[in-house]
């Protein structure tokens, strides 16, 4: 058992390894008194050691090492080297651990790496697992639900090909249909973060668009089913930052709400805030993998 301190920093800083630090890269990052643009060469450390053990490596080996834990962990904290086979990777985890509170992400890359760093290095996921204190995770979603919902069809799990709205019978392509709904609400041919998608349960998707398609940052729902969401650019930086704004705190942000910021906000006393390339939210009880959103570790 050892006592963890947990890093953010931007890629290409990541602090030296001396074997007690914990965490990965972050597009920018915020704490008491500290705000970090992306292009900063610098890192933060949480004020506080957290007392637990990690567990490093790909996700086969981790979920191997966690079936043999001879205890149960408080919380914990995971961390993605990319963005692929996260949700997996919780589905698994919430029947080893189905009552621990769990935040985290797809930690940021830079331009040219495939996968983000992380501390201790790892091929897929570093988690950890904390032993000491009484934790709950609390999730927020800054967009608005607007109207009911659309039908879509797939091309594998991230890849939205087609869209309708409700019941009707004619499907179109679903980036005709969504550069309608950004002029038909104002935004920008470009913006993929005020106005967005979520499945029924709130949980967000980033929608970047490929040719005809739209492709999503993670896993697209089972049912077929999603909501349009937006977002104005200051509803969302006041609903952030009060969220960020709560003391002794560990936020885990995604980089595409980040993105949405005029200007940088204070964090509450002792809680750092990152921002991933896709979170780890908490919906009904369960962790999941989403975007455009914001989930908190909070030690009571």
């Amino acid at each position: 058992m050892k006592n963890w301190l947990l890093s953010l920093w931007n890629p290409g800083n990541a602090p030296t390894d001396d074997g007690m630090i914990f965490g990965g890269a972050s597009h920018g990052f915020s704490a008491s008194g500290v705000w970090s643009d992306p292009q900063y060469a610098g890192a933060v450390f949480t004020p506080q050691r957290f007392p637990g053990e990690v567990v490093t490596g790909s996700f086969t080996g981790v979920l191997g090492q966690l079936r043999q834990l001879p205890f149960v962990p408080r919380a914990a904290v995971v961390l993605f080297s990319g963005g692929t086979g996260a949700e997996d990777f919780l589905r698994q985890w919430s029947g080893l651990f189905p009552a621990v509170p769990v935040a985290g992400g797809a930690v940021a890359r830079g331009p040219a790496q495939a996968r983000g760093d992380l501390l201790p290095a790892a091929e897929d996921v570093a988690v950890l697992l904390l032993t000491g204190g009484s934790w709950r995770t609390e999730t927020l979603n800054v967009h608005e639900v607007i109207g009911s919902a659309w039908q879509f069809m797939a091309d594998g799990p991230r890849t939205v090909t087609h869209l309708r709205r409700g019941t009707e019978k004619e499907w179109q392509t679903a980036a005709s249909v969504f550069r309608a709904l950004q002029a038909g609400y104002g935004r920008d041919s470009r913006d993929c973060e005020s106005i967005t998608w979520s499945d029924l349960s709130g949980r967000n998707l980033h929608c970047a668009f490929a040719g005809e398609y739209l492709q999503s940052g993670a896993n697209l729902p089972a049912d077929g089913q999603l909501l349009l969401r937006t977002v104005s650019r200051a509803a969302a930086a006041e609903r952030l930052s009060a969220f960020c704004a709560k003391p002794k705190a560990l936020v885990f942000g995604c980089a595409g709400l980040r993105s949405l910021l005029a200007a940088p906000f204070a964090t509450g006393a002792e809680t750092v805030a990152g921002f991933m390339f896709g979170e780890i939210i908490t919906l009904g009880g369960q962790p999941q993998f989403g975007n455009l959103m914001a989930s908190r570790l909070v030690c009571a």
